[in-house]
């Protein structure tokens, strides 16, 4: 959710929803850890990742439409049409403003839910758990 912090300063979608701040938030794990961690740098960088690539795949209504991906080799959008994951309304005055962010996380849940389990259950065999 850190991409998303750019909500407080008005430029959702644009450099924090970038591979390029992917790199940068991993860069600073390392560094805060003094590259004691380099594990946990690739796993945050991977997770900013992701978040990139599934607000990619998302549903978009508030132009420009896309993320700044790219960013800082290029600040373009990039949009790919797909509407995998339902938009997030931010417009708590309609009446179906509960209904229709509940439906969209339980979407994504359901959805990315098999993925983690998955992810687990390969980790877990891995290190000698499950035989």
């Amino acid at each position: 959710m850190a991409p998303d912090l750019d909500f407080l300063w008005g430029r959702h979608n644009m450099e924090t929803h970038s591979l390029g701040a992917a790199v940068l938030a991993g860069l600073v794990v390392l560094a805060w850890t003094n590259g004691r961690a380099p594990r946990l740098a690739l796993a945050v960088t991977l997770a900013w990742a992701s978040h990139v690539l599934f607000d990619w795949l998302g549903s978009d209504a508030t132009p420009p439409l896309g993320v700044m991906a790219l960013w800082p080799v290029t600040s373009e959008f990039y949009f790919a049409y797909a509407y995998v994951f339902e938009a997030i309304s931010r417009r708590t005055h309609l009446p179906n403003f509960w209904p229709h962010n509940l439906w969209a996380v339980a979407k994504e849940v359901l959805m990315l839910a098999p993925v983690v389990v998955g992810m687990w259950a390969l980790r877990r065999r891995g290190r000698g758990g499950v035989h």
